[in-house]
């Protein structure tokens, strides 16, 4: 079930396949006589901390008050292009950007040519990746005690390796080698000090400086080590970066000392013990759940089985399509979703970024950053609901430096208490609206992303992945994102508002996208304070100034959006057309997902002919959203057309915003973002299990998905789910409580039918279709 298979070495950098630790990544082309290595580090990114302020001294608080007043003026007057004109005043540069650090070349010398054209495998349950050449094995992985790239050749053969950069030497501007020692070598790199994003083409893709502390230093180093039977290769890398928002510490030079350590470790650890502890650390995570649909039992996968591509490529043909001939291609791209984020992210690590942390390209798209007005957010959709809480870490950890950080930009931007960051942000914590004085507000001014970001720490509390320490840990973060949140929220308005990315066209046909308030603002507010409130009543919290005033506040907002008279959600201050019926963004209907706001039948069906309005084909991440929504709405048959869309070859179609999965089973935007792959988790579990309102089984299963089985989910708040249907019958339901705080009655939903079961951690409740006919507690 969870193996991606090919034929043949990979051509281009979108044919390799991905390894990771959360740090350390890299893309193998599967090559045996000749293997490639695309090596990237989490920490390696362009700039500084002061890279924000680069484009000269921020405006001052009262030159920011005077324009924010301005062109809340002109929003409240009724002319929301003039509000334009301050807020671009208000802007600085742009977030800085993910860049790579180089390739690897391994090369067996005299190797027979029946090794040009290999088989290559990576197994997403274990993380290792395998290539067989005629009579030669390669074995490759990332160690993840050691931080250490292995690749091991089979039977022990010369090797010559070559390392290669598009970064700078520390001192010149090529890379410098180094070599340690006779088995050793090493390149010591500079980053640039400046990276602009691809939407600034009139900038250099890229600056160079050797100022102090104005750019990263790092290293590539790699170890040949000759065995017997074997010949090994150990690669690594390392920066002097120190922390989200931290000056780089430290030289190229330290950055090598620290990756010669880490090849030591390694070396002395030994090969075999390194593959066996990874392969127990990511078995031991992504085994936690298990995913098939179809008739056929769990069975490991024949060595002769067709490659993903010959697979995919008989799917897509078949008139039924893509699901009806080869269900379990949807679990194949869910268990590759679930292995995406175990190996981009990880604990003390920075998060996920745009790419997870792949990326081949010194200007990457959007800068392979941070844009947290749904991409971001969207990569974590699946972390707690498929168990793998703990790789939803690094984003609280960076959130909480990130509110640090921005408090500061807040209190001078807004005169405002707490914080709150815009849509895009860095590994050196950008907080304010970027643009450099002529980005369109529709998409530099929005400051909800701490909302946004803040809302999310709550989650592995809420889902029984964490206790009430956690809640102490995220308070003075989620405090401050809510008291933030209260001073913008003025006279019942956001103003000046957006509804990210979108316009909208005014009666004379011009095209704005400045109102007093959008709806996404308000469901934004609402779960912001309402988990805020309820944290505080959990930590004993009830009396703070901000949580009164919250739940006041609370009490003032609708509790649900409005509804135009066409019958559609309201994005914006009333019933305002948009410039792009088409739009990719889906931002006011949030409360619905990944909100958890309960909606009115009116309010559903409005959502559905909002869906309906935007159509279903867009952007890889957009199809994920929409399937989401869909199957929140209980529509499994739109569901299961998103899948469909989703799952179609991305090199046969055409279009700005049309997704789909290119030939290593990455997720187009296009081009390549990781959030669809890693949002389609969350979203595909949607169509199994929902806990917004009760535990609710199977609520949207797409019927070419009829048959299936699934262990291992997770619902609020905390209970462990497992599911077994055939021909949409539930067959078998499994309940149990994570820990003592989820024991208890819970509401447990099937169709239309609904029972009380009690829930505990001593014993699983078993339960089947016959269990929904009695309205009595199920002990």
């Amino acid at each position: 079930m969870g193996t991606i298979r090919f034929t043949g070495a990979a051509r281009t950098w979108l044919e390799c396949l991905p390894l990771g630790d959360g740090r350390l990544g890299a893309m193998t082309d599967g090559g045996v006589s000749s293997t490639r290595l695309h090596l990237n580090d989490a920490t390696a990114w362009s700039g500084s901390p002061s890279s924000e302020s680069g484009g000269g001294p921020f405006p001052d608080a009262d030159t920011c008050a005077a324009l924010l007043a301005e062109a809340r003026a002109a929003i409240t007057a009724g002319r929301p292009r003039a509000a334009e004109a301050p807020l671009k005043k208000m802007q600085t540069q742009y977030a800085q950007s993910f860049v790579p650090l180089g390739d690897a070349v391994i090369e067996i010398d005299d190797l027979a040519a029946d090794a040009a054209s290999p088989t290559r495998e990576l197994d997403l349950k274990s993380g290792v990746h395998r290539s067989r050449a005629g009579s030669v094995r390669t074995t490759t992985f990332v160690a993840h005690e050691t931080s250490v790239l292995v690749h091991v050749i089979e039977p022990a053969l010369p090797v010559r390796v070559a390392l290669d950069s598009p970064l700078r030497g520390p001192v010149s501007d090529a890379p410098v080698p180094v070599t340690p020692d006779d088995g050793t070598q090493a390149l010591l790199l500079r980053l640039p000090s400046d990276v602009a994003p691809g939407h600034e083409p009139d900038l250099p893709a890229a600056r160079w400086s050797h100022e102090p502390g104005s750019a990263l230093e790092a290293t590539i180093a790699a170890r040949v080590v000759a065995e017997q039977s074997r010949t090994i290769v150990l690669l690594t890398t390392a920066t002097t970066f120190a922390g989200p928002g931290e000056r780089p510490v430290g030289s190229a030079a330290d950055a090598l000392r620290s990756a010669l350590a880490r090849l030591d470790e390694a070396a002395r650890t030994g090969v075999d013990r390194l593959l066996s502890d990874t392969e127990a650390t990511m078995r031991s995570l992504l085994n936690s759940v298990e995913l098939s649909f179809g008739d056929a039992p769990d069975a490991p996968e024949a060595p002769d089985a067709p490659d993903t591509s010959s697979r995919l490529r008989r799917a897509r043909a078949d008139p039924g399509g893509v699901l009806a001939a080869d269900p379990n291609i949807a679990a194949l791209l869910f268990d590759y979703g679930r292995y995406l984020l175990v190996s981009s992210s990880r604990a003390g690590v920075l998060p996920a970024n745009l790419q997870g942390i792949w990326n081949s390209e010194m200007r990457p798209p959007w800068g392979s950053a941070y844009t947290v007005n749904i991409n971001t957010e969207m990569n974590y959709w699946g972390a707690h609901v498929t168990s793998l809480s703990d790789h939803a870490r690094p984003l609280t950890s960076f959130t909480r430096a990130l509110a640090a950080r921005a408090a500061e930009h807040t209190a001078r931007l807004y005169g405002a208490p707490g914080w709150t960051v815009h849509h895009n942000t860095d590994a050196w914590l950008y907080a304010t609206a970027p643009g450099r004085g002529a980005g369109d507000p529709r998409w530099s001014f929005w400051p909800m992303g701490g909302a946004w970001l803040a809302s999310m720490l709550t989650e592995a509390w809420e889902f029984g992945a964490a206790g009430i320490e956690h809640l102490g840990e995220i308070w003075p973060t989620l405090r401050g994102a809510a008291e933030f949140a209260l001073s913008w929220h003025r006279d019942g308005t956001t103003s000046p508002a957006t509804s990210p990315e979108n316009a909208f066209l005014l009666p004379d046909g011009e095209v704005a996208s400045l109102t007093m308030t959008s709806t996404m603002d308000t469901a934004l507010l609402r779960a912001l304070w309402e988990k805020t409130v309820s944290a505080a009543d959990a930590l004993g919290f009830d009396d703070d100034q901000v949580v009164q005033a919250a739940s006041a506040r609370l009490r003032s907002l609708p509790s649900m959006p409005e509804v135009t008279p066409s019958g559609l959600i309201v994005e914006w201050d009333g019933a305002r057309p948009e410039q792009d019926r088409h739009h990719r963004h889906l931002s006011h209907l949030f409360g619905l997902f990944p909100g958890t706001e309960l909606w009115d039948d009116d309010r559903l069906a409005a959502a559905a002919a909002t869906l309906e309005r935007r159509g279903d084909d867009s952007s890889g991440w957009s199809l994920v959203w929409k399937l989401a929504l869909w199957a929140r709405l209980g529509r499994a048959d739109r569901a299961g057309d998103l899948i469909e869309l989703f799952l179609r070859d991305a090199e046969a179609v055409s279009g700005e915003w049309a997704g789909g999965l290119y030939p290593n089973l990455f997720a187009a935007h296009p081009p390549f973002q990781i959030d669809a792959n890693l949002g389609f988790i969350g979203a595909l579990v949607e169509m199994l299990l929902q806990s917004h309102d009760g535990i609710r089984l199977l609520p949207a299963l797409a019927p070419q998905l009829k048959t299936g089985r699934v262990s291992g989910l997770v619902a609020r708040p905390g209970i462990l789910v497992d599911l077994e249907w055939r021909d949409g019958e539930l067959l078998s339901a499994g309940l149990r409580a994570r820990t003592a705080a989820s024991v208890g009655a819970h509401r447990v939903h099937w169709r239309d039918r609904t029972i009380t079961v009690h829930i505990d951690t001593e014993r699983e409740i078993n339960l089947d279709a016959r269990s929904f006919l009695t309205e009595e507690v199920v002990q």
